[in-house]
């Protein structure tokens, strides 16, 4: 773990930069002691060399011979020599010889000074790392506390490896999701506020015929007019049931609570029981209603196209845009549903032959409590943000193409998953 984190890393290469540095100057040293030994051999051989010649002249020559090439028969003919006196070779080298007193000294002043070096090189590497950690703490502190205090916008990324390189870019994507969070969180009071505004608006408009209404029953109006108001009364509010349960779907899909299955059903049964559910209405207006299958090349024919998710919630759903669509297919009109099925999605387009919707209103034909220009009276501006919710919320994705007087093209795409 320790081997991987730059920062370490960075230490060690320093660390055995410097060990080498001194390797190399203890061998200059080590030379340099050896030099001066053999300068004082030299001196010490030479001078026991001129006292020699001094008393044979012939000797020389032989002196040399065997300073470069010492025969053992002559070392130890020069041992018996220094028996005779009580001396051993070793003893002209002794510790108090002024030879091995400079050459002690020589080399204890150099790794002395070798050792100080080495401190205080290592000491400086690990002050200098150490610093640039607490410098890097130091910028993470600050950038807390101007975050703690409000501020942000700062960036603290940076591109270098390591942990504390890590730990910055973890903070710096933890105080943007806290940013976004806090910001969609001022959206969402907004949009309580705008929804909160608009349920206000929608309910006031029943309760107020119901409030009218009642004021009329209390006058005693003739049966026939109680029945009438009555028949209102209940309209207004079947309405205003209707909304509420609407707005409460809406509230579940949008805090995300609304429990949406993952059960496999049959495409085509979709279709039927959103197509049953409004059979009246289509009756009324005598629109006919066309469904047609569409498959990729290889397709079993006979195999039932399937989906998986919430049966009851993707009824709802189609039941909305078919809803919208009869309401505005003028009668012995056509609403097709074409269902279109390949490796790579399962689509639904549910076309009709319609007014259409204008192009103004096509950017915002999804969006809660939005009514077209086309729009009935009793468009509350729901069943369509609705939908879009149901199909997002389960993967899908919804699309509207529209021409004015040629119709509106609803289409439901749900695309698949490698191994589904």
């Amino acid at each position: 773990m320790l081997s991987r984190n730059p920062e370490i890393k960075r230490l060690l290469v320093m660390l055995v930069l410097l060990a080498g540095a001194l390797l190399l100057i203890a061998a200059g040293m080590s030379l340099y002691s050896t030099h001066m030994l053999r300068e004082e051999l030299g001196r010490s051989n030479a001078a026991i060399m001129g006292t020699i010649t001094a008393s044979y002249p012939d000797a020389d020559r032989l002196i040399v011979q065997q300073l470069q090439h010492p025969e053992d028969r002559h070392v130890q003919a020069g041992k018996v020599i220094l028996a005779k006196y009580g001396l051993d070779a070793s003893d002209l080298l002794e510790t108090g010889s002024d030879l091995i007193q400079r050459s002690f000294r020589v080399n204890l002043a150099l790794y002395a000074a070798l050792a100080v070096l080495a401190c205080c090189g290592f000491t400086a590497v690990l002050l200098f790392t150490q610093q640039r950690h607490y410098n890097k703490l130091q910028q993470i502190t600050a950038y807390a506390e101007k975050v703690a205090g409000g501020d942000d916008s700062l960036d603290i990324r940076d591109n270098d490896e390591g942990d504390l390189s890590i730990l910055k870019n973890e903070i710096y994507k933890i105080t943007t999701m806290l940013r976004e969070q806090s910001e969609l969180s001022e959206q969402d009071k907004l949009s309580l506020a705008a929804s909160i505004a608009d349920i206000s608006h929608q309910l006031r408009t029943p309760m107020t015929s119901l409030f009218v209404l009642n004021d009329l029953l209390q006058e005693g109006p003739g049966e026939e007019k109680t029945a009438e108001f009555l028949s209102r009364m209940r309209g207004q509010l079947k309405r205003m049931d209707w909304l509420v349960t609407s707005l409460l779907k809406l509230s579940k899909l949008d805090a995300g609570t609304a429990a949406m299955k993952q059960e496999p059903y049959e495409l085509r049964a979709l279709v039927n029981k959103a197509l049953d559910t409004l059979s009246i209405p289509l009756e009324i207006k005598m629109i006919d209603a066309v469904v047609e299958e569409q498959r990729s090349e290889g397709a079993a024919g006979g195999t039932p196209i399937m989906l998986t998710g919430d049966f009851n919630w993707t009824c709802e759903a189609l039941i909305n845009i078919l809803k919208n669509a009869v309401e505005h297919t003028p009668e012995h009109g056509q609403v097709r549903i074409a269902i279109l099925d390949n490796p790579i999605y399962t689509r639904l387009e549910i076309t009709d032959t319609g007014e259409g919707i204008d192009r103004e209103d096509l950017p915002y034909i999804f969006n809660r409590f939005y009514k077209g220009k086309n729009a009935g009276d009793d468009s509350v501006g729901i069943g369509l943000a609705m939908t879009h919710a149901i199909i997002r919320t389960q993967g899908g994705d919804i699309t509207v193409q529209s021409e004015q007087g040629e119709g509106t093209t609803f289409t439901i795409t749900f695309f698949k998953t490698v191994g589904k």
